[in-house]
């Protein structure tokens, strides 16, 4: 009974677990960034996962729009092979009177080939490495657009406000956080041997989970491990153990074996004539 009391207790847990490890269905079709969070200031290494939401298109292009304030002069686009990709660059712009240069406006990516553009329920992976990000400012919106094989374009251009709801379209929002850096070189590439880079909310929500799985895991072995000590107690040690059924000693059977045998014999001699 207290076995099946802990069994029903621990699923339950991972019931609640897996509710809270899965998030809702619709955010996995949105373009979305990694990390979601980076150091202002310096340079980063960001991959954008893009994936098809038409099971009978394929999409052919992928556009990333940076904000003009952003003022990213530097990006270094991943090889991927099947793919092309064009860096465009805004006006010059000046400190004072002295030019600066021609920051970074938007990185499009067009499959070459119809097996490289990306197929039904399929995603790609587009890398780029962008430097240096602005020093001021809590975030960077980036606004793609998607175009499908029949040239119809999907546009993730809303940026999403902190406590709304989520819009339909959403753009891509890459949060900065001093917090994020010490993890990178000047160029966005990981430092050797540096502390581990942000988790995204999704990770961390794994890795709790997984933690969840394991406490559940070890109160189960020691609830077993408790009734089945339980059911083995030693004599003496808590409480009192059922009584077994007890046997004469051999000495006291056979002699009383004996009894009965010579009073069946006196019996039977004086009922004969």
């Amino acid at each position: 009974m207290r076995v099946a009391r802990a069994f029903r207790a621990a699923g339950l847990v991972l019931a609640a677990a897996a509710v809270v490890a899965v998030p809702a269905g619709p955010a996995y079709g949105h373009v979305s960034v990694d990390p979601v969070r980076v150091a202002p200031g310096g340079y980063t290494t960001l991959t954008f996962r893009v994936p098809n939401e038409r099971p009978d298109l394929s999409t052919v292009e992928v556009r990333v729009v940076l904000p003009a304030n952003a003022s990213v002069q530097s990006a270094v686009v991943h090889k991927l092979p099947g793919w092309h990709c064009v860096v465009e660059r805004g006006s010059i712009t000046r400190a004072g009177s002295a030019p600066v240069g021609q920051p970074v406006s938007a990185i499009t990516w067009t499959a070459q080939t119809e097996d490289a553009a990306i197929d039904g329920e399929q995603f790609q992976e587009f890398r780029v490495s962008l430097g240096p990000l602005p020093e001021r400012g809590d975030r960077i919106v980036f606004k793609v657009l998607q175009t499908y094989s029949d040239r119809q374009v999907v546009p993730w251009i809303e940026e999403p406000e902190d406590g709304a709801e989520e819009p339909a379209n959403p753009a891509v929002v890459l949060r900065l956080d001093r917090r994020a850096g010490a993890n990178v070189d000047e160029h966005g590439m990981p430092i050797d041997g540096a502390g581990p880079a942000w988790q995204s909310p999704g990770t961390a929500l794994a890795v709790g989970v997984a933690a969840l799985v394991v406490a559940v895991a070890a109160l189960l072995l020691a609830l077993l491990d408790r009734i089945r000590t339980g059911r083995r107690r030693p004599d003496g040690e808590g409480g009192p153990t059922p009584a077994e059924p007890s046997e004469p000693a051999p000495d006291a059977a056979a002699s009383a074996a004996t009894t009965t045998s010579a009073a069946t014999t006196t019996s039977a001699e004086d009922a004969a004539p």
